[in-house]
């Protein structure tokens, strides 16, 4: 219809205008001559004229987002390209038309700022269905507004006082391995994490567990679709529109057309049913009714947020953030850390034997977090999963308020500056030998401070994970109770390898291979 109207309009001004006198060849030339010409003359300003031309780095690179977008879909190893790329062109690069790229692990805080040393916007994802959570919200100062009713909730302080959730699951957990004690099958340590993981962030989320944990085989539904989610992640990055209209498709033909999409919509909707059942709870609270309920979603319901960040479409966006950031990153470092520990016995002797005495009492009582951070060792091990495993992709922060002066260059206000953190953490002046799983670096006497300005796997300043405390309250439990001397039972490696485990793959974190057979072990 609208084709037909724009026709006739043109038939008034034209009266000798026909669909037969139209060569639609030459009409398809023009359009073509039109884009290359405007192609070529975005590329000459972009070459020539942009505020970033000063700035070194590949041409091509300077000139257009598609070559990293055909990097990114065929060979997966932009990452590894750009850190020959500052081989070549030194600390500072212009890695993308209007985006500046420094590898200097000195100037991280100065991207990665509070709020008291400037404000920093971001450029949000698109297409995860997660534009308005707190993590994908564009303005400084709408991200402060938005984080600020939760800060206090998911703080240090406040995990440690909710450890006896963590601490039931981890019941769950013990129980379960020793019900599987020699009988001789393998379990997948990778979908007991991930459910472990996915029951947390329930609870916090929600005030509600999915009881993925006491599923069959540890609900490897779940692992799947968090994994199946997370493969669409590099088409989005730079198609977001196939996300945008996925979204708005019913599940059977997203499930049909990009199945690997439809673990996103899955997430949405285990979100909007329990925020719905929520929102019904505050507002009985606020005919009368006592409180009930500790979550993160009861909080942001109470809080004085205006009416139009409470809205359901913003509050669902901001569940699937929260469940799909907080499981599958921790679990996958579980999963890279358990199986270096059960692939070497030195390492899990030492842990075994440095893990005596905070966990003696084990069977009467799950010992305090912050107990466990002071066994030197264990905290050794999780620090060097996170330094190996954690963040592939580059992150940006935009300073909205000051340029940023990096040697003789002053990096415009407003332009897109981002640091590798994974560079930083395989550094191999700082990290010697740095694709090596070694624990023991982190325990040397003469220890280089460097090492710890290096390690940056929840970045850092006014954006930094807010989920990193239950993160890291996780990772310490799980690991101490698996590996406790005092138990019935022990977990041996089964049928698989470094191969299956090792990050490869770049979904923003890392993952191991696509065709990875999981992280098997035997309980004998």
């Amino acid at each position: 219809m609208a084709l037909a109207s724009i026709f006739a309009e043109l038939k008034g001004l034209v009266p000798d205008l026909s669909i037969d006198s139209i060569n639609f060849l030459y009409v398809g030339g023009g359009i073509a001559a039109t884009f290359a010409v405007y192609s070529a003359v975005l590329v000459i300003y972009r070459l020539w004229f942009h505020p970033l031309v000063g700035f070194p780095g590949p041409k091509l690179l300077a000139a257009t987002t598609w070559y990293e977008t055909y990097v990114d879909l065929v060979h997966r190893d932009f990452p590894e390209r750009l850190a020959r790329i500052h081989e070549k062109y030194g600390p500072i690069v212009r890695v993308a038309p209007h985006e500046i790229h420094v590898n200097d692990a000195e100037f991280f805080h100065t991207v990665f700022a509070t709020e008291a040393k400037h404000r920093t916007n971001i450029i949000p994802p698109r297409g995860l269905g997660q534009e308005d959570s707190i993590g994908s919200t564009r303005s400084h100062d709408m991200h402060q507004l938005r984080r600020k009713p939760l800060d206090k909730f998911m703080g240090q302080r406040n995990i440690v006082r909710q450890q006896a959730m963590i601490h039931e699951e981890i019941r769950v957990l013990d129980q379960a391995m020793v019900a599987l004690k020699g009988n001789g099958k393998p379990v997948r340590l990778d979908c007991v994490f991930t459910s472990f993981t996915g029951d947390i962030v329930g609870r916090l989320a929600c005030g509600e567990t999915p009881a993925l944990l006491q599923g069959k085989d540890f609900s490897p539904e779940w692992y799947d679709m968090i994994r199946g989610a997370a493969r669409i992640i590099p088409v989005l990055r730079h198609f977001p529109q196939v996300g945008e209209i996925t979204q708005k498709m019913p599940n059977w033909l997203v499930q049909t057309l990009v199945p690997r999409s439809t673990g996103f919509r899955v997430l949405q909707m285990l979100g909007a049913e329990r925020i719905a059942r929520i929102r019904a709870d505050v507002a009985n609270e606020k005919k009368g009714a006592a409180e009930d309920g500790d979550s993160m979603f009861h909080h942001l319901l109470r809080s004085d947020l205006p009416e139009s960040e409470i809205v359901s479409a913003r509050l669902n966006a901001e569940a699937t953030s929260f469940m799909g950031a907080g499981t599958y990153p921790t679990a996958a470092t579980l999963i890279f850390v358990a199986y270096y520990i059960l692939a070497d016995p030195k390492i899990e002797g030492r842990l075994r034997n440095d893990l005596k005495d905070v966990m003696a009492n084990f069977d009467h009582e799950v010992p305090n977090w912050e107990k466990l951070e002071q066994v030197e060792y264990l905290q050794a091990c999780i620090k060097e999963g996170l330094r190996l495993l954690r963040l592939f992709r580059r992150k940006a922060r935009i300073s909205t308020d000051l340029d940023l002066t990096y040697g003789n260059y002053v990096i415009p206000k407003g332009t897109p500056v981002s640091l590798s953190p994974y560079t930083m953490h395989i550094d191999p002046d700082v990290f010697p030998e740095p694709s090596k799983f070694k624990p023991e670096r982190w325990l040397a006497k003469d220890l280089d401070p460097r090492m710890n300005r290096n390690l940056n796997p929840f970045l850092a300043g006014s954006r930094n994970c807010i989920g990193m405390h239950a993160a890291w309250a996780q990772m310490y439990l799980i690991l101490a109770t698996l590996f406790r001397p005092n138990k019935t039972y022990r977990l041996k490696l089964g049928e698989c390898d470094e191969s299956d485990v090792y990050p490869v793959v770049d979904n923003e974190f890392g993952v191991a291979k696509y065709d990875s057979r999981g992280l098997n072990a035997l309980v004998v």
